[in-house]
């Protein structure tokens, strides 16, 4: 049976007033038109619904028994809709980031604060995990949007690139006598190096340092957490090899002081973006959460200037062409 809720609305507003034309009026539609949708509602249901005269129109006993059906249908149907409305609006206030941790320690808090003041209650989740994590979650739709590393060519992925950082040194107690404020990656080589898993890009970007010299790179501990490198790095076990925003946290714990942090005048920079999938399209919440992540790592490079570096000159961002 082909009948809509249209119809239905129409029914039951020719059954309350009686009227054709005042109906008609009422719901800004012709009275012919209103006619031959009641007429069409009758003969898809088989049963005529009003007794018309010259001087009245009443509703037959079927139709008064119709409306009465009508009237709970299309009340279900308006509660259903405002459930859904309700769970759409809902739906539109949910926020996914995928994130290193370092990089959510320094960007995200001042992203959800301003989050909290530009929509009402949204409801934020944050994947503080490796990169090649932050980039699964992304493809398996479980973030809207990614704060991380990838190659920009990647076939279901778009990159934007925000900011590149350096690689620091950062040595405690003993340590310190063994090390220069600028040091070449070379003279790391005598030291005892600790660093991130190969999950992560630190591993990756030094690796590949070490590799174009035709040098293996072997740290002498390889940990998960920035925070495990921190407390190694305070107990004299070696120097941490990081980028320069994995240090930031670091250098704000308590405890922390004392520490030496030195440039790797040759070390790689490593590249810090937005990634989004390249199909579909990001919800106001997810647009205007990127909007806030640019802003805030365009604050961090004039407040870190020389430590974060503006991105490459021939980076295409998303929605640009590429420079000729």
């Amino acid at each position: 049976m082909n009948v809509s809720p249209r119809q239905l609305r129409m029914f039951l507003a020719l059954s309350e007033s009686l009227n054709f034309s005042k109906t008609a009026e009422r719901l800004f539609m012709t009275q012919p038109a209103l006619s031959k949708a009641i007429q069409d509602l009758e003969t898809t249901l088989g049963l005529p619904l009003f007794e018309r005269t010259t001087r009245s129109v009443r509703l037959t006993p079927g139709g008064a028994r119709m409306a009465t059906l009508a009237r709970s249908i299309v009340g279900e149907f308006e509660t259903g809709l405002q459930r859904m409305q309700s769970s759409a609006e809902r739906e539109a206030l949910q926020l996914s980031i995928a994130c290193w941790p370092s990089l959510a320690y320094v960007v995200l808090p001042d992203v959800c604060a301003a989050m909290e003041r530009r929509f009402r209650a949204p409801q934020v989740t944050v994947y503080d995990c490796a990169n090649s994590a932050c980039i699964q979650r992304l493809l398996d739709h479980q973030a809207d949007f990614a704060l991380a590393s990838v190659a920009p060519s990647h076939p279901d992925l778009v990159y934007e690139e925000l900011l590149r950082d350096r690689f620091v040194l950062l040595a405690s107690g003993r340590w310190r006598k063994q090390v220069r404020p600028r040091m070449h990656l070379e003279e790391l080589l005598a030291l005892p190096l600790i660093t991130l898993t190969d999950a992560s890009t630190a591993m990756r970007y030094m690796s590949a340092a070490y590799l174009q010299r035709g040098i293996e790179y072997r740290p002498k501990m390889q940990v998960d957490q920035a925070t495990t490198v921190a407390g190694l790095v305070k107990k004299d076990v070696g120097v941490a090899v990081l980028p320069y925003l994995g240090v930031v946290p670091i250098l704000g714990m308590r405890g922390m002081r004392g520490m030496q942090m030195c440039e790797i005048v040759d070390g790689p920079l490593r590249s810090v973006g937005i990634v989004t999938r390249r199909m579909g399209n990001p919800t106001s919440v997810a647009l205007a959460a990127m909007e806030e992540v640019r802003a805030i790592t365009q604050q961090m490079m004039a407040r870190h200037a020389g430590w974060i570096i503006p991105p490459s000159p021939g980076t295409v961002r998303q929605g640009e062409k590429p420079r000729r």
